[in-house]
């Protein structure tokens, strides 16, 4: 699966929009069993009159969903933002275009699997079907005696499974830190009138060393994207 999708969205500040000093964009995503859900979170300054200096903040939360099917493996897709551009309309409103792509692994649908199963077995000679059967007895004989053995060891085993409990517990909380709903691992900041290397790096507290080597620059210019790794929190 590889899906771009292009996402626009009209957002109608209160005050007019004089200039847009600086903006930047996250997402949060969670991932169901029939589609991606998140948010696009856009952020930043903004002048609302001709002769003032004085900056306000905006933030807003901007809802999104992507349909999958059931053949995708959750535990394979990948998000990127591709693009990111906004323009001001109509003095209050301004109206960001993000693009993003989606790619993941597919899993074989049952009936083919079945299919071809069912095509090796019907093309297996007399002796290989044989030696099949002898396989699979011996598979089943494997397996029967490996549950025996399994129940005897939980009759004496309850420290163990205390143990194996309270680790498996550990992973679970482990794994939680790595839900669907975590943030990006990223931030696109788009460079302003007045953004310096200096300004950036303390807003979103890093040095200008990461972001040359992420972006391969030493110098910013007004519209400019720059990718700012952040730290998982």
């Amino acid at each position: 699966m590889k899906s771009i999708v292009p996402y626009t969205k009209e957002i109608v500040f209160a005050n007019k929009i004089v200039e847009i000093c600086s903006i930047s964009l996250e997402h949060e995503l969670h991932y169901s069993d029939t589609e991606i859900e998140g948010n696009f979170l856009v952020s930043g300054e903004y002048r609302s009159h001709e002769v003032s200096i004085n900056k306000e903040p905006f933030h807003y939360k901007l809802p999104f969903s992507l349909e999958v099917t059931d053949t995708v493996v959750k535990d394979s897709i990948d998000f990127e933002i591709t693009d990111f551009t906004y323009e001001v309309e109509q003095e209050n409103t301004l109206v960001v275009h993000i693009e993003f792509m989606v790619t993941a692994e597919e899993e074989e649908p049952k009936e083919e699997i079945e299919e071809e199963i069912s095509n090796e077995v019907l093309e297996e000679e007399p002796e290989q079907k044989e030696e099949q059967e002898e396989v699979r007895e011996a598979v089943i004989e494997e397996i029967s005696n490996m549950f025996s053995l399994e129940e005897e060891l939980e009759e004496n085993s309850d420290v163990e499974e205390k143990r194996l409990d309270e680790e498996s517990e550990a992973l679970i909380l482990d794994s939680a830190k790595e839900t669907d709903d975590e943030f990006a691992t990223y931030h696109i900041h788009i460079v302003g009138s007045e953004d310096t290397l200096e300004g950036i790096c303390a807003m979103y507290q890093t040095d200008s060393n990461i972001l040359k080597a992420y972006n391969n620059v030493e110098s910013i210019s007004v519209g400019d994207k720059i990718i700012i790794p952040c730290i998982d929190e």
